[in-house]
């Protein structure tokens, strides 16, 4: 089996990197969108002080902070239309994951001259030298700072999907722990178990798993174990933000697949139909999917989950481990908690199979009753 591993992203970490931001916008271009959520940042104080920075570099800067939670392609073409139109030479994504994601989308639009459904739709590939993207992550969760993916919703369909292009990787990722430390305790969960998701899942159903791989990813998943409940019970615990906020960006990087492994985010797949629909946290729809998803694969990939249990909680049973550092966290909630219509479940399975094309990865052959199933078990 090949492998490759590319990640054009300069990653600058460290308590105090925020700082940074203004100069390293300034050595790509001089005209910059700044692309935020709608009221977040300026209630912490970050945009604000992202602003001020930029504008000592001598960087012009608009903002464009209309970005839903889970954002939305409309909103996203608005965005790359303006860039177009002011000549916009670099995006700067700051929030979480949804700011990230939208930034993408903006710059692969923008680029490409198309809307960003049509990139979702083809898959088509897009050349261009202008808008560069950099991602200041304010959140511990999506890692997308680490790599060239953004998930997008089409509002009208419901359809929530994955879009890619080397475009859309950072040219800079500043991961500033500091920031995330105003983030709520609710929050600080949703994206640790993001982090945890994007860990475990391809670990699970690894076909071929290889010992770098295993040995990477589980010393990432026992850090998010150790840090998450800390970092919740303790906001402004620094240690324990800073120690999430690097597992974040080595999570859904190229790095968590070093050694070879071949595992696939299968469960991932299945939540964005949830939230598609519903607009809930993405973590919350993974919190409530993640026992009843392990529980699945229990005959067919028992032998990972004895490991995960052993190497990374030091319990023998991996799917009670998983469950009690979840009512740990506070993140112990079922689909019915979360207003999904246990009547919709079979529709949300088909959706699943024709928005996410690596299911057909998973270690389970899955038609919309198998999904569906996943989902009862989870309501």
């Amino acid at each position: 089996m090949t492998t490759m591993f590319y990640i054009p992203t300069k990653i600058i970490s460290g308590v105090g990197s925020f700082a940074q931001l203004g100069a390293e916008t300034a050595n790509i271009g001089s005209k910059a969108m700044l692309v935020t959520g709608k009221n977040a940042m300026r209630k912490t104080g970050l945009l604000g002080s992202a602003l001020a920075g930029l504008r000592r570099s001598g960087v012009d800067t608009m903002v464009f902070d209309r970005i839903e939670s889970n954002p939305r392609s409309s909103t996203v073409d608005e965005g790359a239309s303006i860039v177009r139109q002011k000549n916009i030479e670099v995006v700067i994504a700051l929030g979480g994951g949804s700011a990230m994601d939208a930034a993408k989308g903006i710059v692969i639009s923008a680029i490409g001259g198309k809307p960003i459904w049509h990139y979702v739709q083809t898959r088509q590939n897009i050349c261009g030298d202008a808008p560069k993207l950099i991602a200041v992550p304010t959140v511990a969760a999506s890692g997308s700072e680490s790599n060239c993916g953004a998930v997008i919703t089409n509002w009208e369909t419901h359809d929530k999907c994955v879009v890619s292009a080397h475009c859309a990787f950072p040219v800079v990722s500043i991961v500033d722990p500091e920031l995330t430390l105003s983030l709520p305790a609710k929050a600080t969960a949703q994206g640790g178990v993001d982090i945890f998701c994007h860990l475990v899942e391809p670990y699970i159903t690894a076909s071929s798993p290889q010992p770098l791989t295993d040995d990477i990813v589980e010393a990432c998943l026992r850090l998010v174990v150790r840090h998450l409940p800390d970092a919740i019970r303790n906001p402004d615990n620094l240690d324990a933000r800073a120690q999430l906020s690097w597992v974040s960006t080595v999570a859904c990087s190229a790095f968590a697949g070093l050694g070879g492994g071949d595992g696939s985010m299968t469960m991932h797949g299945m939540e964005h139909p949830l939230s598609g629909l519903y607009d809930m946290t993405h973590g919350d729809g993974l919190a409530a999917l993640l026992p009843s998803w392990l529980g699945s694969l229990s005959d067919v990939r028992q032998l990972r989950l004895d490991k995960l249990g052993k190497n990374v909680f030091g319990e023998q049973d991996g799917i009670v481990a998983v469950n009690k550092w979840l009512l740990d966290c506070n993140m112990t909630h079922k689909l019915r908690d979360l207003t999904v219509d246990k009547t919709k479940l079979l529709d949300l399975g088909q959706n699943a199979l024709d928005t996410a094309p690596w299911l057909v990865a998973h270690p389970k052959k899955l038609d919309a009753k198998a999904v569906a199933a996943i989902y009862e078990n989870a309501w």
